[in-house]
């Protein structure tokens, strides 16, 4: 009889730890989507940023330690560097919404 409770248990922390990963996943990318942005000059939206932080913070209570530990990091270093793109401390980067045409 505690056999079926174990796999159930055992199944819902497997679920835990995949809803986990996804998070982190998606985190990675809206962090490198906010990156490539920034540096293109496109839009220094910190935003992005903020978001995968968010969502490594989710995945690391979710059981994807590492990985959501690594998300956060990565997140907070993308929020300087679309915040140094924005005010132009980035080489080569011109201010954004300052067109001097």
């Amino acid at each position: 009889m505690s056999d079926g409770i174990d796999k159930g248990v055992g199944r819902k922390g497997a679920a835990k730890l995949l809803g986990g990963r996804i998070s982190c996943i998606v985190g990675i990318l809206f962090r490198a989507g906010g990156i490539l942005f920034a540096l293109l000059g496109a839009s220094a939206n910190v935003s992005s940023g903020a978001v995968g932080v968010a969502l490594g913070v989710l995945g690391y209570f979710l059981g994807a330690r590492r990985l959501g530990a690594v998300t956060i990091v990565l997140g907070v270093i993308a929020v300087f560097l679309m915040a140094a793109a924005a005010t132009s401390l980035t080489p080569g980067a011109e201010p954004l919404g300052h067109g001097y045409d």
